[in-house]
């Protein structure tokens, strides 16, 4: 997902939350998910994170990435909830316990791996039947240009045109999704 700041949420002097919760809620959810059993106490602490960014507005540097922003509040929240149940005393010291939520926290590179995955599939499922099979045998099977020409009986050219904008494709649907497609494969 493209970094955004503080800054980016702000609309007249005060944070757009509305807008943070639209594009945080889900992930951080899947965090307190891994880390918490009792779904209320989910709810519970996904609603304190977002009251806590709130309330915090105007001593946050505006040049701050709100997403291990909203991480660091997690985490705090998710340690003092369990400090509350006694929970603690199941870890033989701190480090582990703090080794136990960092795992469940590491989580971020997978769950944004899965969402571009389906974004992209659901970009898949919107090609022509052709494009998608040259998509897929470009990125998927890591067929050469050469070798998906022949099987499908199109010219080089074709594969090449086809792929080019298929990518342009993809990253827009990325794009227009909050992901920065990096340098990839799929700029190759």
């Amino acid at each position: 997902m493209e970094p955004k700041t503080v800054a980016d949420f702000e609309e007249d002097g005060q944070l757009n939350m509305e807008q943070i919760v639209e594009m945080y809620n889900g992930y951080l959810y899947t965090i307190l998910k891994n880390c918490m059993t009792s779904s209320q106490d989910m709810e519970e602490v996904l609603s304190d994170i977002f009251v806590i960014l709130w309330k915090n507005q105007e001593k946050i540097d505006k040049n701050m990435l709100v997403k291990p922003y909203l991480v660091g509040i997690a985490k705090n929240l998710i340690r003092k909830k369990y400090r509350t149940l006694n929970l603690v005393e199941h870890f033989e010291n701190w480090e582990d316990y703090d080794d136990q939520i960092m795992d469940q926290m590491n989580l971020e590179n997978l769950v944004e791996q899965n969402e571009k995955s389906q974004i992209i599939q659901n970009a898949i499922d919107e090609m022509k039947e052709q494009e998608a099979q040259i998509f897929v045998m470009f990125y998927y099977q890591s067929r050469k240009v050469k070798e998906i020409s022949a099987e499908l009986g199109i010219t080089k050219n074709k594969v090449k045109v086809t792929l080019y904008r298929l990518r342009k494709f993809v990253r827009k649907k990325l794009k227009k999704r909050g992901y920065d497609y990096g340098k990839s494969r799929m700029e190759s």
